[in-house]
């Protein structure tokens, strides 16, 4: 078996060949700008990240502090009958809403206006 044998060969019209070309650039051209557009999503994941973490940091430097403040302010004593009269009741905790990604725009617009409602509704009745 000769090294002749080892290949094929197609036979393209100069047209064809063109336009095969065209669409190989095509192609690369759009794996160029998905891998900017990825590397654009990555960085920005990247950047949420930090800020997540100084925010983290924040928050528990912050219960920190509140946790000195409520070790340095006296504790009151509430007459029993003040007790009774002032009772807090316990907040009903409620399961968080999952949003699916397979909904249209109309959907989750509609769907955050009823959040929007709900939780409107709820200040309310603290109020």
């Amino acid at each position: 078996m000769t090294k002749s044998e080892n290949f094929i060969h197609i036979k393209f019209d100069y047209d064809s060949a063109i336009e095969c070309k065209k669409d190989i650039l095509a192609t690369e051209i759009d794996l160029l700008r998905m891998n900017k557009r990825l590397q654009k999503y990555i960085d920005s994941r990247m950047q949420e990240l930090e800020i997540k973490g100084e925010l983290l940091k924040k928050l528990r430097s912050l219960r920190m502090d509140i946790g000195k403040l409520q070790n340095l302010m006296p504790s009151i004593k509430i007459p029993k009958i003040l007790r009774e009269r002032h009772e807090t009741k316990p907040l009903k905790t409620e399961k968080p809403v999952k949003i699916s990604a397979e909904k249209s725009e109309g959907e989750k617009i509609n769907e955050i206006d009823a959040e929007l409602q709900e939780i409107q509704r709820r200040l309310d009745a603290l109020i």
